[in-house]
């Protein structure tokens, strides 16, 4: 298990965002985010930017065509495998050469082939090298992208996204978390997706925030509030039952 320090740059590991290890206690290690809050996190659900080897999340995109494609990284193992077996071939020519036994034309042939081969296995393992090095452009682009906007994982439509607030949602562990850190974890998120969904022009935006005693719902109207171009309504009982809110969003300028 990977050992966290103060002041240790984090990912997390099951949600997007991260910070920096402010605090360590037996159970969670304390990541400040860029909001200032210190959120509890189980040291598995961390990932420490020093020890991360690759792209935690990948979108499905398509690779330039002038790339290799899967396929073509498959027929580079294939022409590799072919290339060792034909120079196998041509050492046993070669020794039956100097033995008398073998037949000058066929030994040529087989070492043309053997140049044929080894000439298109560099070539694609090239091509393979270059698709790697993409691939890898593209994924931490797509993740350049989901942290400047979280809403693109609960996005529905166009414009318009559904972000599930209850705590089960937000963490695998809810267990570890008092009252207390829960509450600030869901007002965190929803903060958080409110932010994304004004900077990134999102239209609708649908907080299921459950019922419960309504300490939250009043707390995410009393923010919303605060914003003139931002109108909400109660979302409707059939689709989410008593515990959602439909937040509207205006673009600037336009009334």
């Amino acid at each position: 298990m990977t050992k966290f320090q103060i002041g240790d740059k984090v990912k997390f590991l099951n949600s997007i965002g991260g910070g920096v290890v402010t605090k360590i206690t037996p159970d969670f290690v304390f990541v400040r985010d860029d909001t200032g809050f210190d959120m509890p996190m189980p040291p598995n659900e961390l990932i420490r930017m020093a020890d991360q080897k690759g792209v935690a999340k990948v979108f499905n995109q398509d690779v330039p065509g002038e790339l290799p494609t899967a396929e073509e990284a498959k027929q580079a193992v294939e022409a590799e495998s072919k290339a060792a077996a034909k120079e196998a071939e041509l050492n046993r020519k070669l020794k039956e050469k100097f033995t008398g036994s073998a037949d000058d034309d066929d030994v040529d042939k087989l070492r043309e082939e053997n140049v044929r081969l080894r000439s298109q296995v560099a070539s694609l393992q090239d091509q393979v090298k270059k698709l790697k090095a993409r691939l890898e452009q593209v994924q931490s682009h797509n993740v350049q992208k989901l942290n400047e906007n979280v809403l693109l994982q609960y996005m529905v439509r166009p414009g318009e996204a559904e972000v599930d607030l209850h705590i089960e949602a937000l963490t695998d562990h809810p267990e570890r978390l008092s009252d207390v850190e829960k509450h600030e974890l869901q007002k965190r998120f929803f903060r958080t997706c409110l932010n994304h969904a004004l900077l990134n022009g999102f239209k609708k935006v649908v907080f299921i925030h459950g019922v419960g005693r309504g300490v939250l719902k009043t707390e995410i109207h009393n923010e919303l509030d605060l914003y003139d171009n931002v109108q909400y309504v109660d979302a409707p009982m059939s689709l989410y039952g008593a515990g959602a809110t439909e937040v509207y969003i205006k673009a600037k300028g336009k009334n």
